[in-house]
């Protein structure tokens, strides 16, 4: 038998690939699965963007190979639409690099900054592809807690006391996924002052920026010289329903995208052409269709927040992301426990707070992807497993 990499070993099966082994057996048994885990929206694109891609498919020259970068038009639309949104100059040409999806962006990003045996600060709970894009990497991984006692914020003062000399990157994600919190301007300001002060590279994973009800998220670079250390990721899956078409772009740092791009020439050939005119097509209609997907958000997040204070059961108070995130109540220690015995006997699916790291053990994660009546249904049979 060919043995695998030693580096793999420390890579845990992706959390909802586990899970649908379970799924699959409920299903066997004949249960209809409600699934409100996975940040899969249902919802689909603007219309106007599935026809843009079906016309630019069938155009001579969609075949071809896309430039490394990115289209020039896309890159110039986002520098556009970056200073509207956030009030930040980007240059299109060196400071902004199309990337098949945020996720691509990451995994790339580390190998491009880290040395075997760099460590990196990755917060916990978070998104499980930050810790394996270090592990593939082979860099070492020093976590920092996310609590709720720090309103989910990073303790810096409590990074700096046990922060290794080798420590070369730290990636943050706000509004956080899976906790829910939003940003500020201040708290990214000492996350600046903190990063240039220790020579490290900032990276803020900023999916969710578009998905909120009042105050508008922040970029991190908002913040003055926050360039010379740091990048921003951004994706059109959550803002545009378009997930599946693996769309990215990342920005800021020239020097850190310059060397992601040394990765992605050598290992991938960019993004096709008609997904590329597709997302300028999106940018064009931010305006008239984001506004109405925050209704949509709006209306769910309710939905589930009203069900989980019908059991007292306390969700962290946020209007950001396409999540809830709750607390168990003192009847239950274990997330994962929970969840599989939810799947197999109620056919729901949530996400096990365990599953996002070690501080996540306790909590929950509702997904805001499904209809409303669906939606309902699942929570309905959610609290019947609570309370039988």
């Amino acid at each position: 038998m060919i043995k695998l990499p030693e580096r793999m070993a420390g890579v845990p099966p992706y959390l909802y690939a586990e899970m649908d082994k379970v799924i699959q057996e409920a299903r066997n048994s004949g249960k209809e699965i409600i699934n409100i885990a996975h940040g899969d929206p249902d919802l689909m694109p603007p219309q106007e963007v599935i026809e843009e891609l079906s016309h630019r498919a069938g155009k001579p020259g969609a075949q071809l190979y896309p430039p490394y970068w990115g289209l020039i038009e896309l890159r110039e639309d986002i520098a556009r639409w970056m200073g509207k949104r956030f009030g930040v100059e980007l240059s299109p040409e060196d400071e902004i690099m199309i990337l098949i999806g945020a996720k691509e962006g990451l995994t790339h990003l580390y190998t491009a900054l880290c040395d075997r045996g760099d460590y990196a600060l990755i917060p916990d709970p978070a998104y499980p592809t930050y810790k394996t894009s270090v592990i593939f990497a082979e860099g070492m991984v020093h976590y920092f807690g996310l609590k709720q006692e720090n309103d989910f914020l990073p303790e810096l003062k409590e990074i700096t006391k046990n922060l290794h000399k080798k420590t070369k990157l730290m990636i943050i994600n706000y509004p956080n996924n899976p906790t829910t919190k939003k940003g500020d301007i201040t708290f990214f300001k000492e996350l600046v002052s903190f990063c240039r002060r220790h020579n490290i590279y900032l990276i803020h994973d900023n999916p969710y920026s578009e998905i909120y009800e009042t105050d508008p998220p922040p970029s991190i670079l908002q913040v003055d010289g926050a360039k010379d250390i740091a990048v921003e990721l951004h994706s059109f899956s959550k803002t545009f329903n378009m997930q599946g078409y693996r769309i990215g772009w990342i920005c800021g740092n020239k020097d850190m995208i310059k060397a992601l791009a040394v990765v992605k020439t050598n290992t991938d050939s960019g993004i096709f052409l008609p997904i590329q005119y597709a997302a300028i097509k999106a940018l064009e209609l931010y305006e008239t269709f984001v506004p109405g997907l925050r209704e949509i958000y709006k209306k769910r997040r309710k939905i589930v927040q009203g069900y989980l204070e019908k059991i007292g059961w306390q969700y962290y108070r946020s209007d950001s992301t396409i999540y809830v995130w709750t607390r168990m109540d003192e009847r239950f220690k274990d997330s994962m426990k929970f969840v599989i015995g939810l799947i197999k006997e109620k056919g729901v699916m949530i996400g096990p707070g365990a599953g996002y790291g070690r501080y996540g053990e306790g909590y929950l994660r509702f997904s805001l992807t499904q209809p409303e009546e669906k939606l309902r249904t699942g929570m309905e049979r959610f609290l019947e497993f609570v309370n039988p």
